[in-house]
C-alpha cells in the first residue's frame, strides 16, 4: 500500500484505522518488515490488525491514527524541523472538528500538509503523510 493509497483509505473513512497504523509504521519507522496478515498466525484469533511481520515474531504497529502523541512522532520523523498546529472548533455541523497544519519553520512559514477530521490524531496524521508526499514530489520534480 502506498502513502497515496493510506491518504485515499483515511479520507473516505475517516476514523482510525489499526491496519492503517501497520502500514504507515511500516512505510515510516520498521521499513524492512511488512503488516501481517491473518495467514501468518497460527489460529484465526491470534491476528490482530495492527501486527507488524519480523522475521523473529509479530510487533505491534504505532498508534498513529488513534494517539495524537503518535502522530505527532510522525510529524517530527516526516519533517523535523517543521511545527505542526492543530486546532479544534466548527462553524457548522457539517465541518470536521480538527485542523492540522504542518509548517516549515521560516519567514513564510509555508504550509507542508494540511487535514481536517473529527479525530485529532488522525487530522495530525493525515498533515503529515501528505507534507511527504509533497516532499516526495519536490525531489521528484527537481531529479
Amino acid at each position: 500500500m502506498t502513502i497515496e493509497d493510506i491518504i485515499e483509505t483515511l479520507e473516505k473513512t475517516d476514523m482510525p484505522d489499526s491496519r492503517i497504523d501497520a502500514f504507515i509504521t511500516c512505510a515510516f519507522l520498521l521499513k524492512q518488515f511488512r503488516p501481517a496478515e491473518p495467514d501468518d498466525f497460527d489460529g484465526p484469533h491470534d491476528y490482530m490488525p495492527s501486527s507488524i511481520k519480523s522475521p523473529h515474531g509479530f510487533l505491534m504497529a504505532r498508534s498513529f491514527t488513534h494517539d495524537v502523541n503518535h502522530a505527532i512522532d510522525l510529524c517530527r520523523e516526516v519533517q523535523p524541523d517543521a511545527v505542526w498546529h492543530l486546532a479544534c472548533g466548527r462553524q457548522t455541523s457539517d465541518e470536521s472538528l480538527y485542523g492540522a497544519q504542518l509548517r516549515e519553520i521560516d519567514e513564510g512559514e509555508s504550509v507542508l500538509g494540511e487535514a481536517e477530521s473529527n479525530h485529532a490524531a488522525l487530522a495530525l496524521t493525515l498533515a503529515a503523510l501528505r507534507a511527504h508526499v509533497r516532499q516526495e514530489d519536490e525531489k521528484r520534480a527537481g531529479a
